[in-house]
């Protein structure tokens, strides 16, 4: 009996693989009557615009944006699993190196909370003296934190530094202390005990995440104000000017970094690319095999454009490539022209600008950095009547 199943199960799969082959749809399921709605993104997408997020600035039932932030910065602390209360964390293994003329890599692993380590690279121009800007650097999905500072590890990384991956040798050269962090689940921090049937490097993750209320984009938001927790005790060795304390990322990173603005006002500034579209018309209409920025009942409080509005009134510019399939310029664009509403009440207009990209989802910095200085050479001159000391 065994047999002839094995040989009619052999049979199907072999039908369906020629199928495929030459072009046809296969499927043993009934084709969908006319008018019927079964795959469960049809439900999702009619339902994500009867939503009415309950924390939404657009809602207009606070005093003032102050206001609004306080309220709307701890629900989103609570949706991520984010963790305000973090112990003191201790640097160890650390070691330097040189990176090319003056180019000094100061490499640790910061030992935290709960068996979690954060490998930290500060990547600084050791010829310039005096306290320095600080910049945190963050890379999106892909091989790892190396590619900041330009070293090869897998096959794609050639590519990926042609086109400009290495923002924190750029923000290095540009007199800042680039303080480059790896990311849960990418490099360094790739799962490496749960074996090696994942479909995807965050999938796992995230899903554990979750089994504790938490999510995986809530635990690297608590890594980056970890970090920051550690620039403040000086165990580095270094001048830091912290009151200059900048953030930048793309994909992934990106993610990160304006979740990490939104929710830590320590960071005064952030450069964030291809990682910004309303929720309804980006995730929610998408594939995801990932998991890395989905946010449980986020849709019953927020949209994107309220989480851009918790870095109000500090400067914040976003890009994103015209062509990017994931993450398009024209969402970004319709995303901020709604959270403009949030810097014009706290009086900093000008300090959420967006720029695009000619190109698809990727890194920008011939683009972004020429915009972000611009952005901060303004923010210096007009600075908004409302300051986070205030808040």
């Amino acid at each position: 009996m065994l047999t002839w199943v094995r040989i009619l199960s052999l049979t199907l799969a072999i039908k369906g693989k020629i199928a495929r082959l030459v072009g046809l749809t296969k499927t043993p399921y009934p084709t969908v009557p006319e008018g019927l709605c079964l795959s469960p993104s049809q439900r999702h997408i009619h339902e994500y615009n009867a939503h009415q997020p309950q924390c939404s600035w657009q809602i207009e039932n606070y005093i003032n944006a102050e206001e609004w932030q306080k309220i709307a910065r701890q629900k989103l602390m609570e949706l991520t699993g984010y963790t305000a209360d973090r112990p003191q964390s201790i640097s160890q293994n650390t070691h330097k190196s040189q990176l090319g003329k003056n180019i000094t890599k100061t490499s640790t692993y910061l030992n935290t909370w709960h068996q979690n380590n954060i490998p930290v690279h500060l990547i600084y121009d050791s010829s310039k003296s005096g306290p320095k800007p600080v910049m945190i650097c963050l890379q999106g999905t892909n091989s790892g934190i190396h590619l900041s500072w330009g070293e090869v590890r897998m096959p794609a990384d050639p590519e990926r530094i042609t086109r400009g991956a290495a923002n924190a040798l750029q923000a290095a050269k540009r007199g800042y202390v680039a303080v480059a962090i790896e990311q849960s689940c990418f490099g360094e921090r790739r799962e490496q005990h749960m074996g090696n049937n994942q479909t995807d490097p965050c999938i796992t993750a995230a899903n554990h995440a979750l089994l504790m209320g938490k999510t995986l984009l809530g635990e690297r938001m608590s890594d980056v104000s970890t970090v920051i927790d550690w620039l403040e005790t000086e165990d580095h060795g270094l001048e830091l000017d912290l009151e200059c304390l900048h953030i930048m990322g793309t994909s992934s990173g990106g993610t990160t970094g304006f979740f990490s603005m939104a929710t830590d006002i320590r960071i005064s500034a952030g450069l964030i690319g291809g990682c910004i579209g309303y929720y309804r018309n980006t995730i929610g209409k998408r594939a995801d095999s990932s998991g890395q920025n989905v946010i449980p009942d986020i849709l019953n409080w927020f949209e994107m454009d309220d989480i851009i509005g918790l870095s109000a009134p500090r400067p914040l510019l976003l890009f994103s490539g015209i062509d990017d399939h994931i993450w398009p310029y024209s969402e970004t664009k319709k995303v901020a022209d709604s959270a403009h509403a949030i810097y014009d009440a706290m009086n900093a207009t000008d300090n959420l600008r967006t720029v695009p990209a000619i190109g698809g989802h990727s890194y920008h910095p011939n683009i972004a950095w020429p915009a972000f200085e611009k952005l901060l050479e303004d923010s210096r001159l007009n600075k908004p009547t409302r300051f986070l000391s205030d808040i």
